[in-house]
């Protein structure tokens, strides 16, 4: 507002802006206001070259929809961790210039828009349009793709159990076989490109119950959706399975063969051999010859020849030391009584139980082999956390199948574009905090004729544009550029 100040009675007062007296006089202008640029404009172009922008072009048909999705990936890889509101991250970017039309109170509240996501048909679209992109661009070399020459075969990994609390989720009130909490759990799968890692297809399964159907089921409905062929299988202790094995083995001149390749976790059950095996490895788990350093971890690791009913197979012994040392020290300290009267060979297995597992497989290699392909793709349930601590949040009444399916989906998308972005930035020497952090220092702000008036980034931020061959502009013309990335 204006004020006026008479100097004959040394008083101010308020003028008002219909004043004559203000008639034909320029208005102040508007202060100009600086927002975040660098972070947002690296992950645009980076999606854009990836062809990540131009499948949302495709799948998201609808204009706003195609807006709320870019805006909801940038915030969930950007800010995600930060706890910040996705519609003050709006506010505070460069992506407010863009998508001027986007309603900022439409970003206030997740569940509209995941309800908007949870339509099925529109993650179908979106992994055969995402497998085409990598089909095509891996043939082409494209340099922000880097995957393989021939993506599309598939390594189906039995990932989590989604929380059993939600009741009001279909597949769970659908899901009447089982015991106690199974009946009532909805379990998630993936299915992995067996050379990139990189997420080819997901879903939902009722019920919370592993077993070969399951696998059958999901190997099927893999192929029919996105046309990706299972050819390998990480599967968890309950799959393993006599009638598994018998399932998938084929006898040809009398030698046994697998139909997949498969590497899963042993139970502890009869016919697994698991405590004889451990027996049988007890002498040499302190032997530094059979040590490996994984991720800052020791493992002792080790191999074995063995049958499981009939099966010439490879028993792969592990011993996660961390893990084992920290669970033993905190069995002692929560049932100190219980210790005391173990026996010795009692107290040995206590020691090494938490950290003590067998992996079996039809895979003949090394240990090291093994548990690096097992690690990295269960380590994959990482990405469904946020899902999970979302949906125990939420509140009864907005448990419902299409939010938790939308949730679901708008964080696989989110953890693609994480998941090409590491696989640029770690060659380099950089991490994913170095793309998410350095680059929010750099801002601009929008001047009268609709360009975004840039700051010369530091040196850090330098850095990351040469990483990802990314030219740094003096200025935006944002009608240009929206076409530019839409388009």
């Amino acid at each position: 507002g204006m004020t006026e100040y008479d100097s004959c009675t040394d008083t101010f007062s308020e003028v008002d802006h219909a004043d004559r007296r203000l008639s034909g006089s320029p208005q102040f202008p508007e202060p100009q206001i600086h927002t975040i640029f660098g972070d947002t404009y690296l992950l645009l172009e980076f999606m854009k070259k990836c062809g990540l922008i131009k499948v949302f072009r495709t799948v998201f048909s609808e204009n706003e929809l195609f807006e709320k999705v870019i805006v909801h990936t940038l915030h969930d890889v950007l800010y995600d961790q930060l706890k910040t509101k996705c519609n003050d991250f709006l506010t505070a970017s460069f992506v407010s210039y863009l998508f001027q039309d986007l309603p900022v109170s439409s970003l206030r509240s997740d569940c509209s828009y995941y309800s908007e996501m949870g339509d099925d048909s529109l993650r179908v679209h979106f992994f055969r349009e995402f497998v085409k992109l990598m089909e095509k661009e891996s043939q082409k070399e494209n340099p922000y793709i880097q995957c393989a020459k021939e993506f599309g075969k598939g390594c189906y990994v039995d990932s989590t159990p989604l929380p059993n609390e939600i009741r009001r989720l279909m597949s769970n009130a659908y899901c009447s076989h089982g015991t106690a909490g199974s009946c009532l759990q909805t379990r998630m799968f993936l299915v992995l490109d067996d050379e990139t890692d990189l997420p080819a297809w997901y879903g939902t399964t009722p019920g919370n119950v592993l077993d070969l159907s399951t696998i059958n089921t999901i190997i099927s409905d893999t192929y029919i959706s996105v046309g990706v062929e299972v050819d390998s299988l990480v599967l968890d202790a309950g799959y393993l399975t006599k009638e598994f094995l018998k399932s998938y083995t084929l006898e040809q001149s009398g030698k046994k063969t697998f139909k997949k390749v498969f590497i899963g976790k042993s139970p502890r059950k009869r016919g697994f051999h698991f405590q004889t095996l451990y027996e049988e490895v007890k002498p040499l788990l302190s032997n530094a010859k059979y040590e490996l350093i994984r991720n800052g971890k020791i493992y002792f690791a080790y191999k074995k020849k063995r049958e499981y009913f009939g099966n010439p197979l490879f028993a792969y012994i592990y011993l996660d030391e961390y893990n084992a040392l920290n669970g033993h020290i905190a069995y002692i300290e929560e049932h100190e009584t219980e210790y005391q009267k173990m026996t010795d060979k009692e107290k040995n297995w206590n020691k090494v139980q938490s950290g003590f597992f067998i992996l079996i497989s039809n895979i003949d290699t090394d240990p090291a082999e093994i548990l690096e392909r097992y690690i990295t793709r269960v380590e994959i349930e990482k990405v469904f956390k946020t899902g999970k601590d979302y949906t125990s949040l939420l509140p009864l009444a907005k448990w419902t199948k299409k939010r938790v399916d939308g949730k679901l989906f708008s964080e696989m998308i989110s953890t693609l574009v994480i998941l090409l972005l590491r696989k640029k930035l770690i060659p380099q020497g950089l991490s994913l905090p170095d793309f998410t952090g350095k680059p929010k220092s750099q801002m601009c702000f929008k001047n009268e004729n609709g360009q975004a008036i840039i700051e010369t980034p530091n040196k850090q931020v330098k850095e990351l544009y040469q990483a990802l061959d990314i030219k740094i502009p003096d200025y935006i013309n944002l009608s240009d550029y929206l076409s530019h990335i839409t388009g």
